[in-house]
Order: C-alpha cells, then structure tokens, then sequence
C-alpha cells in the first residue's frame, strides 16, 4: 500500500475543503477530492450503468478502506454530527437504493451512506440541510450529437434531440416518461430557480463538448405550468422595478 501518512494527509485535505464550502462532508466527497473518482463516475452509478460506487473508484480496495477509516477518525476528531442519508438511483420505476461496496456488506454500506455535517449549524439548519442531501436527484437528459434509437418503441432520435440513458439503453423522453416536460435553456438563474422549485418533476439537460471533452449543462425540463408561473413572476418583478416615468413627467423633481 502507498505510505499511509500520505494518504491520511490527503483523505484531511479532501475532508476539510469539502466540510468549509458546503458545512457537511461525505465518503464520496473524499473520494473524488482525492482523486480516486471522477463525478462522471458517480453519474454512471446513479444511472444504473456500473453496479456499485467501488467499481468506479480508481483505486484498489485496500486503499479506499484505509482512506474511509482516516475519514471517519477525523470527522469523530472534529466532532462533527453523523447523519445516514438514502441514496436512490436516478432510475424509471421504483424507487431503489443505490449499492455502494463489491461486498456489499451491510456495515460498510451503513458507513457509506453516513454524511458529517457540522455542529456550529443550528438544529433547524442542520434538518434543511439533511432534507437537501437526501433529496432524490434529478435525471440526466442528453441532446444527442448523431442520430439514435429508443431502445423500447424503436423511435428514430435524430440529432439534436432529447435522450434518456439508463444503464445500457437509451429511451425517448416519452418511454422516460418525461416528454410533459418543458425545455428551459440556461441563461437565466432567478427563472431557472424558480421553474425548478414550483415544478415536482425535473430534468437537468447536458450536451457533450467535443472541444472539452465533457459533458456541459444546457438547461433543465420542467412542468410548463411551473415554467409559465416563474415566467409571470418574473414579469411582475421587471415591471415593479420600471421606475414611474409617468409620476416623474408630472412632479419633476427642482433643482437649484
């Protein structure tokens, strides 16, 4: 194994970064703050596409079970506040767990799931937190650079259009059952916030980059309804802003 001291001092970096900019820190959060896993990775996983988090991590297992040991000996060090949080996959269907470990021993699935939030947070605070954490993730839609299939009604996608993956296959936003969904392009934060609180479906839509070879967010879908209100309440909040041209033709303000 690589000198333990290095990998404790990286497993604390990774921890501490984490902990400072979102005042909670989790196994994964070390993991890919070390390097041994990449966030593409950990999409795979939700999707269903790799069977277990291990399996994406780059690393062997005895070194992963070293560095979670360091995580869990720091957070108690720290005296930071064990919460268990429920991981569901970003799958059509029931709701299912998400596995963690090859062995899929239940202790380390247990310590898998267990996030450290801080204890300066208020109790109120910390249950939002916990809320946010254990809220399901939004799907991932694709727009497609070539030409596809849906794998279940045999529908031709062409390029440009909307596609859904899950583990091996690719579905049409109507077998995903998400094809109720408005498109909503990135451009504008208050409105994209808005639409996507009011709305209790959503999708986030990404397009792989070539030039950077990523994939990059596009915008998200969301209930047209919930689009529409946002849109409305925007509207509302630009002309309240407008200053009272009229009023101010009519009581001009002196000068001297």
């Amino acid at each position: 194994m690589a000198n333990r001291e290095q990998i404790e001092k990286r497993v604390i970096n990774a921890a501490e970064s984490a902990l400072y900019h979102q005042q909670h820190v989790s196994p994964i959060d070390v993991l890919i703050g070390m390097g041994w896993l990449e966030s593409s990775k950990v999409q795979d996983w939700h999707q269903g596409r790799i069977s277990c988090l291990e399996r994406g991590v780059q690393t062997s297992l005895s070194k992963i079970s070293y560095a979670m040991k360091c995580f869990r000996s720091w957070a108690r060090k720290k005296g930071l506040k064990p919460s268990k949080t429920v991981y569901l996959a970003r799958t059509r269907g029931p709701k299912r767990e998400l596995r963690f470990s090859v062995s899929n021993n239940p202790a380390i699935e247990e310590q898998y799931c267990t996030h450290y939030i801080s204890p300066i947070l208020s109790e109120k605070k910390q249950e939002l937190l916990k809320e946010k954490i254990e809220k399901s993730p939004d799907p991932v839609v694709f727009i497609i650079l070539n030409n596809s299939e849906c794998s279940q009604c045999k529908a031709v996608l062409t390029k440009g259009s909307f596609l859904y993956k899950e583990v091996d296959q690719a579905f049409c936003l109507a077998c995903a059952k998400v094809d109720h969904l408005a498109y909503l392009p990135s451009g504008d934060a208050k409105l994209t916030r808005w639409a996507k609180k009011g709305s209790t479906t959503s999708a986030i839509v990404v397009k792989f980059s070539r030039a950077r070879n990523r994939y990059e967010r596009q915008g998200v879908l969301v209930e047209e309804e919930s689009l529409k209100k946002a849109k409305e309440r925007l509207n509302a909040e630009s002309d309240d802003d407008e200053p009272n041209w009229h009023e101010e033709f009519m009581n001009p303000t002196p000068y001297y």
